[in-house]
């Protein structure tokens, strides 16, 4: 039963297990957290956990993202470059606000970073003052298409809180990897 449970990729399938890891991400940290999954060729924020403290937070919304403007979908990219045809992006990349990275040249280091980080950030990309930290659940397999993230203000979400966050949500993905059985199909895919 579990492995059936464990093979089922639904959003509900997968909140079950997630939404209690964002939620006490949400307490813990006083800021949003969220959950977002490849669809397609764009990534979707389908859930956010908000913390429960009665003091102000950012909500990221939900919905589709952009690719190279977005935490959670840079994690996802920059696990699967293959989503993102550099020598096409040039010229296609929106300018949201004056640091959203509109050349394929950038973008690539961008993830160039993150692969060596373990996590995304977006600092002011999409929105003036709103950043976001995001990681994926995996580097193969159904973890590389799903990205688990935190978003706050600039003020509140000091270079040192991001890689403070950073590090928490690469232990909660590990923790959701495990929980979700694909520590083991992701070790044997790379040993493939």
């Amino acid at each position: 039963m579990k492995r059936i449970t464990r093979s089922d990729h639904s959003d509900p399938a997968l909140l079950e297990v997630i939404a209690p890891i964002l939620a006490t991400g949400a307490r813990n940290y006083g800021a949003a957290f969220f959950l977002s999954r490849l669809r397609g060729n764009w990534v979707e924020i389908i859930h956010v956990a908000t913390p429960e403290t009665g003091v102000s937070y950012l909500h990221p919304g939900v919905g589709k993202r952009p690719m190279h403007a977005c935490s959670c979908a840079k994690a996802i990219a920059a696990v699967s470059p293959e989503l993102l045809s550099h020598g096409e992006l040039n010229g296609q990349l929106k300018r949201y606000t004056e640091h959203t990275i509109t050349s394929g040249k950038d973008l690539a280091k961008e993830l160039d970073v993150i692969r060596a980080k373990g996590y995304a950030e977006c600092i002011e990309e999409l929105e003036r003052g709103i950043s976001s930290v995001a990681t994926t659940l995996g580097k193969t397999g159904v973890g590389s298409t799903l990205s688990i993230g935190a978003t706050a203000s600039v003020r509140v979400f000091t270079p040192p809180i991001r890689v403070k966050i950073g590090q928490a949500l690469i232990e909660m993905s590990h923790e959701l990897s495990s929980a979700l059985g694909w520590d083991g199909a992701d070790a044997n895919m790379k040993s493939a």
